[in-house]
């Protein structure tokens, strides 16, 4: 599984895959979707979802927000639902709260808060392949603040929900968590609205493509031991 680096972080680096990322490939659904979480049988069930490693995100102008653990809160925590059974349909999740935590941009404290009004969903978007299954996190809309120079900006899809690729994989060992990895290299459609006239030409600016990259661990509620879910998607 590949994981996010503060030596990766440089604004360069990152404000470029901002550039380039943006083009969303077609999502079709398999044929079957498979979902288990040991222990339970009901449906859907409730996850939760913590950062491992650093969570980030870019905007074209040249804006990366980091955000960072501490010894009081992880960087991201989210809670949903999953479905589960032998045979389900997309989105086979929701996620109903996002909090971002100890958050900087361009090193310069920030906020970020997600708008889950409307919940977030996880879709199976092709079938598994060694414990790994192809997905997208879709209604993906956060807005981003930062006090000290009074500058706010709303980074969402561009005419359609904003949506982020990536890969579910599943636990390695029984009580282990599941992965949802959100890689730098994975495509989307988000860009930066309602920008204000507080916020430098050089961070962000209305139409600024973006980019939001992590790796989350995924855990059920109520499972034996925790363990996180287990996806099986076939044609």
């Amino acid at each position: 599984m590949r994981k996010i680096t503060r030596k990766a972080l440089t604004t360069t680096a990152v404000a470029a895959s901002a550039i380039a990322l943006t083009a969303l490939p077609a999502m079709a659904d398999p044929g079957n979707i498979g979902i288990t979480l040991p222990g339970v049988t009901t449906s859907p069930q409730p996850i939760t979802g913590v950062n491992n490693g650093i969570v980030a995100a870019a905007a074209e102008s040249g804006g990366v927000m980091t955000c960072s653990d501490t010894a009081l809160a992880k960087a991201l925590v989210a809670t949903g639902t999953v479905k589960v059974g032998s045979t389900v349909t997309n989105p086979v999740g929701s996620v109903t709260d996002v909090e971002f935590n100890n958050c900087v941009v361009n090193n310069i404290p920030a906020e970020a808060v997600a708008n889950v009004s409307t919940p977030w969903s996880l879709k199976v978007t092709d079938v598994s392949s060694s414990g790994v299954t192809p997905g997208a996190l879709v209604g993906v809309d956060v807005t981003v603040t930062i006090p000290s120079l009074s500058c706010t900006a709303r980074f969402a899809g561009n005419g359609a929900p904003g949506q982020i690729t990536g890969e579910h994989t599943d636990p390695a060992n029984p009580g282990d968590p599941s992965q949802l990895s959100l890689p730098f290299g994975s495509t989307n459609n988000l860009v930066a609205s309602g920008v204000t006239a507080g916020c430098p030409s050089n961070i962000v600016q209305n139409g600024d493509t973006a980019i939001i990259a992590g790796v989350i661990d995924l855990t059920g509620d109520n499972a034996t031991a925790n363990e996180g879910p287990t996806v099986l998607a076939t044609p």
